[in-house]
């Protein structure tokens, strides 16, 4: 079983709270609301938990009542009502002016209902005749996955009374680091929790299983991933998203697909797939990225402290060979190569330090990931 947050821990993330906190601002500002969730978010109960705390930013909110009944006689079930004795509001061009849920907020979840079509089709006439003010006005939050409702008809929803949020892009980096720093029973230095957090991105349940699984390795890396895609799903790869549209506010129409079966979202200003729908040049990638956050800013750094150091000591015949930049700063590589050829002598413990913060800025200058044995170096040499 692969791990991950509970519904209830998902929906305390902050973007998971931004997300409903935008949605409850439509709903105060007077609008109805339709949220487009993943199919894989409804199936994991994580969808029913949202609509769950929507209910709770209401002042009075309910879900509504599933049954065959039609859609007005359900408004009346739900607000306590007896459907015979409040006939004549049981139909559709009167159950906006039934009184008893003026001013509340009704949830739909679309995939309890098999009748959200209508209601997206009718509701917002109902709202354009209603007369009834913006704090009197009963609003619907219809939550829904694409097999509920074609995306056309979302397209097309009127939007001067009905708002439209779809999941996508809730999630980013900072949701990826406190659920590392939730679940991490011992705590790891910034370079592995960069690792975590940019090979798994959104994909949370990966965030847990390198967790616990990882053994803090590159080359380990690729056998905890295997692992965990062998255990997440089979058959379910995706082809590389680079140049694709990133959709600011809804999945491009290219990867609705791979977004309702959980394969792909936005995270990190740019479209992501999930781990175990990537390839391993795509988690290469993601891993150099994770070295050069975390590294690139102490080769500079060291760089600054060993030309201090250097000028110190080399002769100006020394200094001459080199080709200085405009600003006067000698590069790194420089630096190692007026000790490399003993111009100048720093000792051997500084020499190793150097030649290692060299290399460490020809692999990220060229992205590749740093491997094991310099990245061992490097981590011992800053005292993480």
């Amino acid at each position: 079983m692969i791990p991950g947050p509970t519904p209830d821990e998902f929906t305390q993330l902050p973007g998971s709270t931004r997300f409903i906190g935008r949605v409850a601002a439509d709903l105060a500002a007077g609008k109805s609301v339709i949220v487009v969730f993943p199919d894989t978010l409804v199936d994991s109960g994580i969808a029913d938990a949202v609509l769950d705390d929507l209910e709770r930013e209401g002042v009075s909110t309910a879900f509504c009542h599933a049954s065959t009944d039609p859609f007005p006689t359900r408004v009346l079930t739900t607000f306590g009502a007896d459907p015979l004795r409040e006939s004549s509001f049981a139909e559709w061009d009167t159950i906006i002016a039934w009184e008893s849920w003026h001013g509340s907020w009704m949830l739909v979840p679309g995939w309890q209902h098999d009748d959200v079509d209508e209601i997206v089709d009718r509701w917002p006439a109902q709202l354009n005749v209603c007369g009834l003010s913006v704090e009197d006005r009963p609003k619907l939050v219809i939550g829904v996955r694409l097999a509920d409702l074609p995306r056309t008809k979302i397209t097309h929803v009127d939007r001067n009374g009905v708002a439209v949020h779809w999941w996508w892009g809730v999630l980013d980096r900072l949701d990826t680091e406190l659920r590392l720093a939730a679940i991490s029973n011992r705590t790891l230095n910034p370079v592995d929790a960069a690792v975590v957090v940019e090979v798994s991105g959104w994909d949370l349940g990966c965030t847990d299983f390198l967790a616990a699984e990882w053994d803090r390795t590159t080359t380990g890396l690729s056998d905890a991933l295997r692992c965990y895609q062998s255990r997440a799903a089979h058959n379910c790869h995706v082809p590389a998203v680079a140049g694709t549209r990133r959709g600011l506010t809804a999945p491009p129409a290219e990867l609705e697909q791979p977004w309702r079966d959980g394969l792909v979202d936005r995270w990190g200003h740019g479209v992501r797939r999930a781990v175990h729908a990537t390839d391993d040049d795509d988690v290469s990638q993601r891993l150099w990225m994770a070295h050069n956050r975390v590294l690139i800013q102490y080769i500079d750094e060291e760089r600054a402290d060993y030309e201090r150091m250097i000028l110190g000591k080399a002769s100006v015949d020394a200094l001459g060979d080199l080709r200085l930049r405009d600003d006067d700063i000698i590069e790194i590589g420089s630096l190692a190569w007026l000790v490399d050829t003993r111009r100048v002598d720093i000792g051997k413990a500084h020499r190793e330090r150097l030649q290692a913060f060299r290399d460490l800025r020809n692999e990220l200058a060229h992205r590749r990931a740093v491997s094991d044995e310099l990245l061992r170096r490097i981590v011992s040499y800053l005292d993480f």
